[in-house]
């Protein structure tokens, strides 16, 4: 059967691949409930599952699924075993040997640590197909502790599709597949930090039979359907984590020496915020404690063949992005009081009703532990950049910033006539490709209160 066929039947073969689908949460698992909370549409993952979810997420299962998904599924088992092999080598290699190439960087989550996953996943709006064989999975994830199911939002030569790939009793296959066309993204997605993200909670629900359900949350009925579950023995024990990953299957363009996906997927964004992990019965941030990314830095673009591609960890660990060219052309702007910048001695968050966020950041100065400093700035190319600070001054100060820990550049910023009336001041920096920190601060006497800093 055609994929475009097959694929327009799905709302009749709203089907599970495995008896016992919609069960609640493992045995000993917190109480929750299964409505949305009132920040589900502000970048918080919706309440988990409590009994039996409401409904089914439509698609296609078992050969249906493997036949639709066709060479990206392939694609993607290679990888996987690419990703053995690289840690059989990694772990027989003597200390200070030179890493090998990968195709993906991410989250991993360690196995005596979590038996759960929830997260907000992006799904890339207006997304063109992929060409020249190339495949980008992301994000992927899979709980730890021996998870049966990877979901992975797939863009392929023909869209982007949702899979729940099977990992358990030998079948290591895509288990179910639903397009992301317009009737899901309306259903299933909620728009978070300017894209449509959809929200995930898979988790253990009999730990007997090693079972696992994966939900999505339903915008449209405020409930969490059920997208897929299985059971058995898992088929990754050499894998003692789960993972959370920005993934591709690529082939260099010779015109460009990129990969075509760098090309098709130019100007888009990718991300997996509040990620949160299920430890005994509490649902916990993704952090420090209890995981750890591939790498730090992340990796650069070029070693996924498109060095336009910066991937930056915004809040550690629970909050990654990945960006194709950067901000797009556009200027990208990155508010004072975020919490995933550093503040550093006095420095303070005060409210201002003029502020862009609604707040400022004051205190900053008179001497150097005073500061802020914004991370996770991206941006596609190295070199001189149009930074502007927007500030709140009731009387002349200066300000200077530090950019990746380098010697400081000062800025004059002249009173914009009160401690709530913003103004601005735009200086050149040098910045890295991909992720670039900037200390704003004052060794010498006070600086503005800052309100947010815009790179273009």
């Amino acid at each position: 059967m055609r994929r475009s066929l097959l694929l327009r039947l799905i709302p009749a073969l709203a089907v599970v691949a495995v008896a016992g689908i919609g069960g609640g949460p493992a045995a000993g698992a917190a109480a929750r409930t299964g409505s949305a909370v009132s920040g589900a549409e502000s970048g918080a993952v919706p309440d988990s599952v409590s009994g039996k979810a409401s409904g089914v997420v439509p698609g296609v299962t078992g050969a249906a699924a493997r036949q639709a998904a066709g060479a990206g599924a392939d694609r993607f088992r290679q990888l996987t075993e690419n990703r053995v092999r690289a840690a059989a080598a990694a772990a027989a290699a003597p200390a200070g040997a030179d890493a090998q190439l990968h195709t993906s960087w991410g989250i991993n989550l360690p196995n005596n640590v979590s038996h759960g996953l929830k997260a907000l996943q992006s799904v890339v709006g207006g997304a063109q197909p992929t060409t020249g064989g190339d495949f980008v999975y992301a994000p992927t994830a899979i709980p730890a502790s021996g998870a049966c199911i990877e979901i992975t939002t797939a863009y392929t030569p023909d869209g982007p599709d949702l899979w729940a790939w099977d990992w358990c009793g030998g079948r290591d296959g895509v288990g179910k597949l639903t397009p992301m066309d317009a009737t899901f993204l309306a259903t299933y997605t909620t728009t978070v930090n300017g894209h449509p993200a959809y929200s995930l909670d898979e988790h253990q629900t009999s730990a007997s039979t090693n079972t696992w359900t994966a939900y999505l949350y339903n915008y449209q009925t405020r409930a969490w359907d059920t997208f897929f579950t299985s059971s058995g023995t898992y088929d990754l024990p050499q894998y003692p984590f789960g993972w959370d990953m920005f993934e591709v299957y690529t082939t260099p363009d010779p015109a460009t020496g990129a990969g075509y996906y760098c090309h098709d997927l130019l100007g888009k964004t990718f991300e997996s915020s509040s990620v949160t992990v299920l430890a005994g019965s509490t649902w916990t941030p993704a952090a420090p404690a209890n995981s750890s990314p591939d790498s730090t830095p992340p990796a650069p673009g070029s070693s996924l063949d498109c060095p336009a591609l910066a991937i930056t960890l915004a809040h550690a660990n629970d909050d990654w992005v990945a960006r194709i060219g950067g901000t797009g052309g556009q200027p990208q702007s990155y508010e004072a009081e975020a919490s995933a910048n550093t503040l550093g001695g006095q420095a303070a968050v005060r409210t201002s009703p003029n502020a862009s966020g609604g707040a400022l950041v004051g205190y900053i100065g008179n001497g150097t532990a005073n500061f802020d400093q914004i991370n996770n700035v991206t941006v596609a190319t190295a070199g001189s950049h149009q930074v502007t600070v927007y500030y709140a001054a009731g009387s002349g100060r200066s300000l200077t910033i530090s950019v990746n820990g380098a010697a400081p550049v000062g800025i004059s910023t002249p009173s914009t006539g009160g401690w709530d009336t913003i103004g601005s001041v735009t200086m050149t920096l040098n910045l890295a490709a991909g992720g670039n920190t900037l200390r704003l601060g004052n060794a010498s006497g006070w600086a503005p209160d800052v309100d947010r800093v815009v790179v273009s």
